[in-house]
């Protein structure tokens, strides 16, 4: 199987979605590449190097480009929890002594929650409403999906005026949510993220959104009303593609990457024109890098993926995804480097065990704080 299939069978299988035989196929996919039925050979260590090589080959994980090892740290985290169980891998590591981390405090990850906000300001929980229609407004019913989607379906009944009404999806920390726009166009939103929208695009010369944090679009075709994506520092605009935008407003940057077609990104007076498998990335200016687009998208098929990034960096993104507070006690570790790919979907203190073994950092959970300091001794 591929990664993009693997991706979309643990994640059915984590809503509860997945059918006996994907199930099935999913369990002889773990038990091949974790070789769980056979014993031990030499030592223990051997054997996770092979599983390792053989379970980052079946996802097409590169250790090129982006993603850099340093002989020291991590060669590479996964954890995924299935049906068959909890095979956690951490390769060549630190070895922290004075661990700390309080896992007996299990803070759950995110999962699919988000706000509605309708056209005359009535604000929906989607959690807490059925499946089903819960809104009719000009031009679109609104229907919320069993597997937690928003939906826009078009209604020639409803008479249009030529004005324009405007919904927006807020996902909080901790939350994220789908949403089918009433042009086709389908939107992924990560946590702590808001898209502003119009519920009927029947009357615009083009089809325009806002965005603030982290959404990926796959955009409907449609050569004759461009699509546009507007952030607090750039505009993006497209016919019809598929590509990732990361706009919060707490990252010094904004990264706009391009899986498929093209996209127009223009900051201020500067404009690039992207190919697929490439990146822009505006700081001060407008940068384009080649990147493995699927990078970029790890967040929306449920794992975590930091390339040898600042500590800071990655627990922001944790902050954002498990909805707690992060307080440096030692403000040199938020240098230390991180890489590793891991899924979501694990209690935060697995999560930050295995960034203790990979890195200097040290953390311990009060309540919804964590607490980050450095290692009192590292041996390698």
């Amino acid at each position: 199987m591929n990664r993009q299939t693997i991706y979309n069978l643990i994640q059915k299988h984590k809503e509860g979605r997945a059918t006996a035989s994907e199930k099935q196929a999913l369990t002889n996919w773990y038990n091949k590449v974790s070789n769980e039925t056979s014993e031990f050979p030499e030592d223990e260590d051997s054997v996770r190097e092979e599983i390792l090589t053989r379970l980052l080959s079946e996802i097409n994980f590169s250790k090129s480009k982006s993603f850099r090892y340093k002989k020291w740290a991590v060669a590479a985290s996964i954890l995924m929890i299935l049906s068959a169980g909890t095979f956690f891998f951490v390769g060549k590591h630190k070895q922290n002594v004075n661990s700390t981390t309080a896992l007996n405090q299990q803070i759950k990850p995110g999962g699919n929650k988000a706000f509605l906000v309708l056209a005359n300001g009535k604000k929906i929980f989607l959690a807490d409403v059925k499946n089903g229609k819960i809104a009719q407004q000009k031009g679109s019913q609104v229907i919320k999906t069993a597997d937690d989607q928003l939906i826009y379906s078009a209604n020639s009944g409803t008479p249009n005026d030529g004005s324009i009404q405007y919904n927006t999806i807020e996902t909080p920390r901790g939350g994220q949510y789908q949403l089918l726009l009433p042009d086709g166009t389908r939107v992924w939103l990560n946590a702590a993220s808001s898209l502003k929208y119009p519920v009927s695009f029947n009357s615009s010369k083009e089809r325009k959104v806002e965005l603030s944090g982290e959404a990926y679009f796959e955009v409907a075709h449609n050569k004759n009303i461009p699509f546009k994506v507007v952030t607090n520092k750039q505009l993006v605009e497209v016919l019809g593609t598929h590509f990732n935008l990361n706009a919060y407003p707490d990252e010094l940057s904004t990264k706009t990457t391009l899986l498929e077609g093209a996209v127009k990104v223009t900051a201020g007076d500067k404009n690039t024109t992207l190919k697929p498998g490439q990146e822009a990335d505006l700081t001060t200016t407008l940068k384009v890098s080649e990147v493995d687009p699927r990078d970029a998208i790890d967040w929306k098929n449920g794992f975590f993926r930091f390339d040898d990034e600042d500590l800071e960096i990655a627990m922001r993104q944790i902050a954002r995804w498990y909805d707690v507070k992060i307080i440096y006690e030692d403000e040199s570790v938020k240098k230390e480097p991180l890489a590793a790919v891991t899924t979501r979907f694990s209690n935060i203190s697995t999560l930050l065990k295995m960034i203790e073994q990979t890195t200097g950092a040290r953390f311990i959970i009060e309540g919804s704080t964590i607490r980050v300091t450095k290692t009192k001794q590292t041996k390698l």
